[in-house]
């Protein structure tokens, strides 16, 4: 007897600037200041330098996760909790993009499997990923144990170079071996690792570095704002 084997596409997706017109972990920095939950001069200053070393490509993920996981270590999980879903309804779901939300609408009505693919340690963009009804989630990995944060990070984070093992690391476990193509819909020049990785690369309003380099490789060029 012979079996047919099903031929998928796999459709990933960046987070930040790309499904939302924001940046979930500056933006998670800003409400931890606005609610006085961390030292506001200090947490400030501190979120904006990491902020603009990510546009100019230079952030160590390492350094950023030791110091965006200290407030996660300094409460207990059920206010983290709470505290997430006020995030999450003030900052986060204002600022999803409808066209974002078509966009994958339209890949689940195709049958591709859709995962998001963040460099946003995965407790605060697991909401966002349950907002759009995506069950698989890549993303950096706050270390937890005995039911709180340590502050630690668990595993690689899932930027750069670390994006591609990730998605990699994914589709073995999943055995997704069969696909015809792999979409990748990102902002930034910080996922041309994965872009390159992918079948058909796609960027999104993308920066002004994402978009030349877009340009001169023939990458398609969308707007979801």
């Amino acid at each position: 007897m012979c079996y047919k084997i099903k031929i998928m596409n796999i459709a990933l997706f960046d987070l930040d600037n790309t499904l939302i017109n924001g940046d979930s972990d500056y933006e998670w920095g800003n409400f931890l200041v606005e609610n006085n939950y961390v030292d506001k001069e200090y947490y400030q200053k501190k979120n904006d330098i990491f902020f603009e070393q990510y546009r100019k490509g230079t952030l160590c993920p390492i350094e950023f996760a030791k110091f965006s996981y200290e407030p996660l270590a300094k409460y207990d999980f059920e206010f983290l909790l709470a505290i997430r879903k006020r995030f999450f309804e003030e900052k986060i779901k204002p600022i999803v993009h409808k066209k974002a939300e078509d966009l994958v609408k339209l890949h689940k009505k195709n049958n591709d499997i859709v995962v998001i693919v963040t460099a946003t340690n995965s407790f605060i963009s697991r909401l966002s990923a349950d907002y759009f009804k995506i069950e698989d989630l890549l993303a950096t990995e706050p270390e937890f144990k005995s039911g709180k944060f340590t502050g630690g990070l668990s595993g690689e984070p899932c930027f750069k170079e670390g994006k591609v093992n990730k998605v990699k690391n994914w589709m073995k476990s999943n055995r997704y071996n069969n696909y015809e193509d792999i979409y990748f819909y990102t902002d930034s020049h910080n996922d041309i690792k994965l872009l390159e990785f992918c079948t058909i690369p796609v960027a999104v309003d993308p920066d002004n570095i994402l978009k030349e380099i877009s340009i001169k490789n023939n990458w398609k060029i969308i707007s979801l704002k």
